[in-house]
């Protein structure tokens, strides 16, 4: 970078300043690369997973743009080591802002990964009943249950053993209609049951 491009750089900045957008396209086609190169060395693992190079560098460039009109680069190597700089320290920044305590990545666990001292991930909560639950229903269930005469009972323990109620109907001998209907009022028997807790 020392020798041609030194000397086709002479006044590049400064006239990418007065706004020449050839200037500009000159500089990004020679600048622009360098910085993807820094910004790819300086992210770590976590990070490329959530950033993409081309955002910090074009960061980096937005920046520049934005305050142009403060700097003053005698060639291009001491633009070169700004933009360096710039994507270093934007590199560090994040690294930082992902680190602190609200959003540190180390924090972050895959559902299904596997946690020290454990031999299987997260567990999600199931949306079955719990066994307390379980037992509680199943109470209620005995005390319609015994409730009822024989054909009511055969009708509620297919249905409970997942028989389709034309199944029930052929099997007890009623219409369809009239086995939902059945089912209906077991079930709303079986809920004023629970709600009065007797």
């Amino acid at each position: 970078m020392h020798g041609s491009s030194g000397r086709s750089f002479d006044g590049l900045f400064a006239r990418a300043q007065t706004g020449d957008k050839d200037a500009w396209e000159e500089l990004f086609r020679q600048c622009y690369p360098k910085v993807i190169r820094v910004v790819r060395r300086r992210l770590n693992q976590p990070m490329r997973s959530l950033y993409d190079s081309a955002d910090f560098a074009s960061d980096v460039w937005r920046s520049l743009l934005a305050k142009s009109d403060r700097f003053d680069f005698p060639n291009i190597n001491s633009l070169l080591a700004f933009l360096e700089k710039a994507a270093t320290q934007k590199v560090i920044d994040e690294h930082r802002k992902l680190n602190s305590q609200k959003r540190d990545q180390s924090r972050t666990i895959s559902l299904d990964a596997n946690l020290e001292g454990f031999s299987v991930g997260m567990q999600v909560p199931s949306t079955d009943p719990t066994p307390s639950q379980y037992a509680v229903a199943n109470e209620g269930w005995q005390r319609v249950y015994e409730r009822l005469d024989e054909t009511h009972r055969r009708v509620l323990e297919m249905a409970r053993q997942g028989y389709s109620t034309r199944e029930i109907s052929k099997t007890v001998g009623w219409e369809v209609r009239q086995v939902q209907r059945a089912l209906k009022k077991l079930g709303d028997a079986w809920l004023s049951n629970e709600r009065s807790g007797s």
